[in-house]
C-alpha cells in the first residue's frame, strides 16, 4: 500500500477564477506520468488522494484535500463545481499561484491501482491522515466533510493545542516524542 506523490502543477487561472478546463495543468500531469515510465494517461485517470494549495514565494500551503476512486480518477474528480467554489474563494482571498499535488495509490508491482472497490477504505483513511497533516499546516483548510474530530479534539502537546500558560516538563517532554516542538 503505496502512494506516490506527483507535482506541484500549477493550476491555472481565467479572469482570476479555476475553470474546470484545465490544459496545461493536464499537460504538465502528463509529461510527469511520462517520465515517470507510464503511459501519457495512466496518472491523470489513476484513483488515490490529491491537495489543492497557494504557492507564495517559497511558501506552499495546502487549501484543501481530497481523494478520488472515480472511474476517471482524478480527472475526473478534482475540478468538479464544489470543489471549484472552494479553490475559487481561497484564489479570491489569497495572493500566489495555485498549486496541486497528485498522490496515486500504487499496486505492490509499482503500477497505478484500478482496484476502486477494495481500495475505498484505504483512500479515505488517507484523506483523513493527508487533512489531519494539512490542517496542522493551514487551520483555515476549506475541507468540512468528516473533519470534526481534527478540527475540534485536542491532545495538548501534540495537536490542536489551544492551552495557555507555560507547557511544563509532561507535555515539552511529549512535544518531543511526537515531534511537535512548538506546537
Amino acid at each position: 500500500m503505496y502512494f506516490d506523490m506527483y507535482g506541484p502543477f500549477e493550476v491555472g487561472r481565467i479572469d482570476g477564477q479555476v475553470p474546470s478546463r484545465q490544459p496545461a495543468m493536464w499537460k504538465q500531469v502528463r509529461e510527469a506520468s511520462m517520465k515517470a515510465g507510464y503511459g501519457e494517461t495512466e496518472l491523470e485517470t489513476s484513483i488515490g488522494c490529491y491537495a489543492f494549495g497557494i504557492k507564495h514565494g517559497d511558501t506552499l500551503r495546502p487549501w484543501y484535500v481530497g481523494m478520488t476512486a472515480a472511474k476517471g480518477g482524478f480527472r475526473a474528480e478534482i475540478f468538479q463545481k464544489h470543489k471549484l467554489d472552494h479553490y475559487n474563494d481561497v484564489v479570491a482571498e489569497r495572493r500566489g499561484t495555485p498549486i496541486m499535488f497528485l498522490m496515486p495509490l500504487l499496486t505492490p508491482e509499482d503500477r497505478f491501482s484500478r482496484d476502486r472497490g477494495a481500495s475505498v477504505p484505504l483512500i479515505q483513511w488517507v484523506e483523513k491522515m493527508l487533512f489531519g497533516v494539512a490542517l496542522k499546516r493551514n487551520p483555515e483548510c476549506r475541507n468540512k466533510r468528516d473533519t470534526k474530530f481534527l478540527r475540534n479534539v485536542e491532545v495538548r502537546g501534540v495537536f490542536n493545542s489551544r492551552r495557555k500558560g507555560p507547557a511544563g516538563a509532561t507535555v515539552s517532554a511529549a512535544r518531543q516524542m511526537f515531534g511537535t516542538e512548538g506546537s
